[in-house]
Protein backbone atom coordinates (compact mmCIF):
# COMPACT_ATOMS: atom_id res chain seq x y z
CA UNK A 1 0.00 0.00 0.00
CA UNK A 2 1.43 3.39 -1.05
CA UNK A 3 -0.26 5.87 1.29
CA UNK A 4 1.25 8.90 -0.41
CA UNK A 5 -0.16 7.96 -3.82
CA UNK A 6 -3.56 7.28 -2.26
CA UNK A 7 -3.44 10.71 -0.65
CA UNK A 8 -2.43 12.41 -3.91
CA UNK A 9 -5.37 10.84 -5.76
CA UNK A 10 -7.75 12.24 -3.14
CA UNK A 11 -6.16 15.69 -3.18
CA UNK A 12 -6.78 15.88 -6.95
CA UNK A 13 -10.51 16.11 -6.19
CA UNK A 14 -9.90 19.60 -4.79
CA UNK A 15 -8.17 21.04 -7.86
CA UNK A 16 -9.56 24.47 -8.65
CA UNK A 17 -10.97 24.95 -5.14
CA UNK A 18 -9.78 27.21 -2.34
CA UNK A 19 -8.17 24.21 -0.65
CA UNK A 20 -5.93 23.11 -3.52
CA UNK A 21 -2.82 25.07 -2.52
CA UNK A 22 -3.07 24.17 1.15
CA UNK A 23 -3.61 20.47 0.52
CA UNK A 24 -0.71 20.35 -1.92
CA UNK A 25 1.45 21.94 0.78
CA UNK A 26 0.47 19.16 3.20
CA UNK A 27 1.48 16.57 0.61
CA UNK A 28 4.80 18.39 0.14
CA UNK A 29 5.54 18.22 3.89
CA UNK A 30 4.92 14.47 3.89
CA UNK A 31 7.16 14.06 0.83
CA UNK A 32 9.97 15.99 2.57
CA UNK A 33 9.50 13.89 5.72
CA UNK A 34 9.90 10.72 3.65
CA UNK A 35 12.95 12.21 1.93
CA UNK A 36 14.58 13.05 5.28
CA UNK A 37 13.86 9.54 6.49
CA UNK A 38 15.55 8.05 3.43
CA UNK A 39 18.61 10.30 3.71
CA UNK A 40 19.12 9.73 7.45
CA UNK A 41 21.36 6.68 6.97
CA UNK A 42 23.91 8.74 5.06
CA UNK A 43 23.48 12.20 6.59
CA UNK A 44 22.85 11.42 10.24
CA UNK A 45 20.19 10.47 12.78
CA UNK A 46 19.29 14.12 13.44
CA UNK A 47 17.10 13.88 10.33
CA UNK A 48 14.69 11.64 12.24
CA UNK A 49 13.80 14.65 14.37
CA UNK A 50 13.31 16.71 11.20
CA UNK A 51 10.92 14.01 10.04
CA UNK A 52 8.79 14.62 13.13
CA UNK A 53 8.76 18.38 12.58
CA UNK A 54 7.73 17.99 8.94
CA UNK A 55 5.03 15.52 9.98
CA UNK A 56 3.76 18.08 12.49
CA UNK A 57 3.56 20.73 9.77
CA UNK A 58 1.56 18.29 7.64
CA UNK A 59 -0.72 17.60 10.62
CA UNK A 60 -1.42 21.28 11.27
CA UNK A 61 -1.88 22.05 7.57
CA UNK A 62 -4.35 19.18 7.22
CA UNK A 63 -6.40 20.54 10.11
CA UNK A 64 -6.48 24.03 8.57
CA UNK A 65 -7.79 22.72 5.27
CA UNK A 66 -10.28 20.47 7.05
CA UNK A 67 -11.60 23.54 8.86
CA UNK A 68 -11.91 25.37 5.54
CA UNK A 69 -13.90 22.55 3.93
CA UNK A 70 -15.90 21.12 6.84
CA UNK A 71 -16.62 24.39 8.64
CA UNK A 72 -16.79 26.49 5.48
CA UNK A 73 -14.71 29.29 7.00
CA UNK A 74 -11.25 30.78 6.44
CA UNK A 75 -8.78 29.32 8.98
CA UNK A 76 -5.97 31.81 8.32
CA UNK A 77 -6.59 33.90 11.45
CA UNK A 78 -6.93 30.94 13.81
CA UNK A 79 -4.12 29.19 15.64
CA UNK A 80 -3.71 25.41 15.20
CA UNK A 81 -4.86 25.00 18.82
CA UNK A 82 -8.10 26.90 18.21
CA UNK A 83 -8.75 25.00 14.99
CA UNK A 84 -8.36 21.68 16.82
CA UNK A 85 -10.72 22.80 19.57
CA UNK A 86 -13.34 23.95 17.07
CA UNK A 87 -13.20 20.68 15.16
CA UNK A 88 -13.41 18.64 18.38
CA UNK A 89 -15.88 20.60 20.48
CA UNK A 90 -18.40 21.22 17.72
CA UNK A 91 -18.60 17.56 16.75
CA UNK A 92 -17.44 18.28 13.19
CA UNK A 93 -15.03 15.37 12.85
CA UNK A 94 -16.29 11.82 12.52
CA UNK A 95 -15.42 9.41 15.29
CA UNK A 96 -12.66 7.50 13.49
CA UNK A 97 -11.05 10.74 12.26
CA UNK A 98 -11.14 12.19 15.76
CA UNK A 99 -9.47 9.12 17.24
CA UNK A 100 -6.61 9.40 14.73
CA UNK A 101 -6.25 13.10 15.50
CA UNK A 102 -6.00 12.39 19.22
CA UNK A 103 -3.48 9.62 18.65
CA UNK A 104 -1.14 11.73 16.51
CA UNK A 105 -1.36 14.76 18.79
CA UNK A 106 -0.56 12.67 21.87
CA UNK A 107 2.21 10.54 20.41
CA UNK A 108 4.07 13.01 18.19
CA UNK A 109 2.94 16.63 18.10
CA UNK A 110 2.78 17.28 21.85
CA UNK A 111 6.11 15.61 22.58
CA UNK A 112 8.06 17.50 19.92
CA UNK A 113 6.38 20.83 20.72
CA UNK A 114 7.03 20.83 24.46
CA UNK A 115 10.58 19.47 24.57
CA UNK A 116 13.02 21.15 22.16
CA UNK A 117 15.86 18.87 23.29
CA UNK A 118 14.00 15.72 22.33
CA UNK A 119 15.53 13.37 19.75
CA UNK A 120 13.64 10.69 17.86
CA UNK A 121 14.66 7.25 16.62
CA UNK A 122 14.15 5.72 13.17
CA UNK A 123 11.19 3.69 14.42
CA UNK A 124 9.54 6.78 15.87
CA UNK A 125 10.13 8.73 12.67
CA UNK A 126 8.60 5.94 10.59
CA UNK A 127 5.56 5.73 12.87
CA UNK A 128 5.09 9.49 12.68
CA UNK A 129 5.04 9.42 8.86
CA UNK A 130 2.62 6.51 8.80
CA UNK A 131 0.42 8.08 11.50
CA UNK A 132 0.11 11.50 9.87
CA UNK A 133 -0.43 9.92 6.43
CA UNK A 134 -3.20 7.65 7.72
CA UNK A 135 -4.81 10.55 9.57
CA UNK A 136 -4.65 12.80 6.51
CA UNK A 137 -6.06 10.08 4.26
CA UNK A 138 -9.17 9.42 6.32
CA UNK A 139 -9.58 13.14 6.98
CA UNK A 140 -9.59 13.65 3.20
CA UNK A 141 -12.39 11.07 2.96
CA UNK A 142 -14.61 13.22 5.16
CA UNK A 143 -13.57 16.37 3.31
CA UNK A 144 -14.38 14.75 -0.03
CA UNK A 145 -17.80 13.69 1.19
CA UNK A 146 -18.56 17.25 2.33
CA UNK A 147 -17.24 18.70 -0.93
CA UNK A 148 -19.50 16.50 -3.06
CA UNK A 149 -22.43 17.08 -0.69
CA UNK A 150 -22.18 20.85 -1.11
CA UNK A 151 -21.60 20.60 -4.86
CA UNK A 152 -24.60 18.33 -5.45
CA UNK A 153 -26.88 20.29 -3.14
CA UNK A 154 -26.01 23.57 -4.87
CA UNK A 155 -26.41 22.03 -8.32
CA UNK A 156 -29.88 20.71 -7.55
CA UNK A 157 -31.18 23.53 -5.37
CA UNK A 158 -32.82 25.29 -8.32
CA UNK A 159 -34.40 22.18 -9.81
CA UNK A 160 -35.22 20.18 -6.68
CA UNK A 161 -38.95 20.90 -6.84
CA UNK A 162 -39.19 19.53 -10.37
CA UNK A 163 -37.48 16.25 -9.51
CA UNK A 164 -40.70 14.66 -8.30
CA UNK A 165 -43.24 15.89 -10.80
CA UNK A 166 -43.74 12.25 -11.75
CA UNK A 167 -44.39 11.32 -8.08
CA UNK A 168 -47.37 13.53 -7.17
CA UNK A 169 -48.24 11.49 -4.06
CA UNK A 170 -44.72 11.76 -2.55
CA UNK A 171 -45.98 13.75 0.45
CA UNK A 172 -48.52 11.11 1.44
CA UNK A 173 -46.11 8.16 1.24
CA UNK A 174 -44.65 6.38 4.25
CA UNK A 175 -41.11 7.54 4.98
CA UNK A 176 -39.49 4.30 3.79
CA UNK A 177 -41.24 4.68 0.42
CA UNK A 178 -40.15 8.31 0.18
CA UNK A 179 -36.57 7.19 0.75
CA UNK A 180 -36.87 4.53 -1.96
CA UNK A 181 -38.13 7.17 -4.40
CA UNK A 182 -35.27 9.48 -3.47
CA UNK A 183 -32.64 6.78 -3.91
CA UNK A 184 -34.10 5.61 -7.23
CA UNK A 185 -34.30 9.15 -8.59
CA UNK A 186 -30.75 9.81 -7.45
CA UNK A 187 -29.52 6.81 -9.42
CA UNK A 188 -31.25 8.11 -12.53
CA UNK A 189 -29.90 11.61 -11.98
CA UNK A 190 -26.39 10.22 -11.46
CA UNK A 191 -26.51 8.47 -14.83
CA UNK A 192 -27.80 11.61 -16.51
CA UNK A 193 -25.13 13.78 -14.89
CA UNK A 194 -22.12 11.60 -15.71
CA UNK A 195 -22.75 8.25 -17.40
CA UNK A 196 -20.54 5.19 -16.95
CA UNK A 197 -19.40 5.98 -13.40
CA UNK A 198 -18.06 2.49 -12.68
CA UNK A 199 -15.05 3.95 -10.83
CA UNK A 200 -17.02 6.36 -8.64
CA UNK A 201 -15.33 6.86 -5.26
CA UNK A 202 -17.40 5.82 -2.25
CA UNK A 203 -17.06 9.24 -0.60
CA UNK A 204 -18.18 10.92 -3.82
CA UNK A 205 -21.21 8.66 -4.03
CA UNK A 206 -22.09 9.16 -0.37
CA UNK A 207 -21.63 12.93 -0.59
CA UNK A 208 -23.63 13.29 -3.78
CA UNK A 209 -26.47 11.15 -2.42
CA UNK A 210 -26.58 13.20 0.78
CA UNK A 211 -26.62 16.43 -1.23
CA UNK A 212 -29.37 15.11 -3.50
CA UNK A 213 -31.57 14.15 -0.55
CA UNK A 214 -30.94 17.46 1.23
CA UNK A 215 -31.90 19.44 -1.89
CA UNK A 216 -34.95 17.28 -2.64
CA UNK A 217 -36.45 17.03 0.85
CA UNK A 218 -35.02 19.52 3.39
CA UNK A 219 -37.08 17.94 6.17
CA UNK A 220 -34.89 14.83 6.18
CA UNK A 221 -32.03 14.73 8.69
CA UNK A 222 -28.96 12.97 7.28
CA UNK A 223 -26.15 11.30 9.23
CA UNK A 224 -23.31 9.39 7.56
CA UNK A 225 -21.09 6.74 9.18
CA UNK A 226 -23.40 6.86 12.18
CA UNK A 227 -22.00 4.76 15.07
CA UNK A 228 -24.27 2.27 16.84
CA UNK A 229 -23.37 0.47 20.03
CA UNK A 230 -23.68 -3.29 19.64
CA UNK A 231 -22.59 -5.88 22.20
CA UNK A 232 -19.02 -4.93 23.16
CA UNK A 233 -18.24 -3.09 19.91
CA UNK A 234 -19.48 -0.39 17.55
CA UNK A 235 -21.20 -0.63 14.20
CA UNK A 236 -21.18 2.19 11.65
CA UNK A 237 -24.04 2.56 9.21
CA UNK A 238 -23.38 4.25 5.88
CA UNK A 239 -26.34 6.60 6.22
CA UNK A 240 -29.16 7.21 8.68
CA UNK A 241 -32.16 9.13 7.35
CA UNK A 242 -34.66 10.61 9.82
CA UNK A 243 -37.89 12.53 9.40
CA UNK A 244 -40.12 13.27 12.34
CA UNK A 245 -40.18 10.09 14.43
CA UNK A 246 -39.33 7.80 11.50
CA UNK A 247 -35.87 6.50 10.60
CA UNK A 248 -34.36 4.49 7.75
CA UNK A 249 -30.88 2.98 7.60
CA UNK A 250 -29.27 2.97 4.15
CA UNK A 251 -26.48 0.56 3.26
CA UNK A 252 -24.55 1.59 0.16
CA UNK A 253 -22.79 -0.94 -2.07
CA UNK A 254 -20.63 0.75 -4.67
CA UNK A 255 -20.00 -2.11 -7.07
CA UNK A 256 -20.99 -2.57 -10.72
CA UNK A 257 -20.05 -6.26 -10.61
CA UNK A 258 -21.74 -9.25 -8.95
CA UNK A 259 -24.34 -6.93 -7.53
CA UNK A 260 -26.68 -9.80 -6.54
CA UNK A 261 -24.05 -11.12 -4.15
CA UNK A 262 -23.41 -7.59 -2.92
CA UNK A 263 -27.14 -7.20 -2.36
CA UNK A 264 -27.27 -10.36 -0.23
CA UNK A 265 -24.29 -9.13 1.78
CA UNK A 266 -25.97 -5.75 2.19
CA UNK A 267 -29.21 -7.28 3.45
CA UNK A 268 -27.31 -9.30 6.04
CA UNK A 269 -25.38 -6.22 7.19
CA UNK A 270 -28.58 -4.22 7.32
CA UNK A 271 -30.25 -6.91 9.42
CA UNK A 272 -27.51 -6.57 12.04
CA UNK A 273 -27.75 -2.77 12.00
CA UNK A 274 -31.53 -2.77 12.37
CA UNK A 275 -31.45 -5.26 15.24
CA UNK A 276 -28.68 -3.32 17.00
CA UNK A 277 -30.54 -0.02 16.63
CA UNK A 278 -34.02 -1.55 17.15
CA UNK A 279 -35.20 0.14 13.96
CA UNK A 280 -37.41 -1.59 11.41
CA UNK A 281 -36.77 -0.06 7.98
CA UNK A 282 -33.71 -0.16 5.75
CA UNK A 283 -32.54 0.17 2.16
CA UNK A 284 -29.68 -1.52 0.35
CA UNK A 285 -28.66 0.71 -2.55
CA UNK A 286 -26.47 -0.46 -5.43
CA UNK A 287 -26.37 2.25 -8.10
CA UNK A 288 -26.82 1.24 -11.73
CA UNK A 289 -23.69 2.95 -13.01
CA UNK A 290 -23.57 1.58 -16.54
CA UNK A 291 -25.31 3.32 -19.47
CA UNK A 292 -28.70 1.79 -20.24
CA UNK A 293 -29.08 0.13 -16.86
CA UNK A 294 -32.16 0.82 -14.78
CA UNK A 295 -33.03 0.28 -11.14
CA UNK A 296 -35.36 -2.34 -9.76
CA UNK A 297 -36.84 -2.37 -6.26
CA UNK A 298 -37.30 -5.62 -4.37
CA UNK A 299 -38.82 -5.57 -0.90
CA UNK A 300 -38.60 -8.25 1.76
CA UNK A 301 -39.60 -8.82 5.38
CA UNK A 302 -37.33 -10.49 7.93
CA UNK A 303 -38.17 -11.64 11.44
CA UNK A 304 -36.19 -9.98 14.24
CA UNK A 305 -36.33 -10.00 18.06
CA UNK A 306 -38.08 -6.62 18.12
CA UNK A 307 -40.49 -7.34 15.26
CA UNK A 308 -40.58 -7.44 11.46
CA UNK A 309 -37.79 -5.81 9.48
CA UNK A 310 -38.74 -4.23 6.16
CA UNK A 311 -35.84 -3.98 3.71
CA UNK A 312 -35.91 -2.59 0.17
CA UNK A 313 -33.11 -3.46 -2.25
CA UNK A 314 -32.62 -0.82 -4.97
CA UNK A 315 -30.25 -2.37 -7.51
CA UNK A 316 -29.49 -2.64 -11.25
CA UNK A 317 -31.90 -4.57 -13.44
CA UNK A 318 -29.09 -6.71 -14.88
CA UNK A 319 -25.83 -8.34 -13.74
Amino acid sequence: MDLLNIIKSKVQIFQGTGSQQGLEAVVHHIEIAESHFGQSKNLGEHLYTDVIYRSNQAFEGALKEAYRVLKGEDPSKLSPYKIEKHLESEGILKERVLSQLTNYRTEWRNKSTHDYQLFFSSQEAMLAIVSVSAFFSILLDQMMEKHFYETEKARLSKVAKSLFEDVPDYGSMEFIQQCVELVTHFGTELQRDKPDRSQLKEQELLGKLSGFIAASDPQIRISTEKPINYASGRLRVDMLLEKGDDAVILELKNSPHEWRRRAREGVEQLRHYLIASELSHGIVFIPALRPGWKHTVNEQSIDAPHGKLHIAVVAPDKE
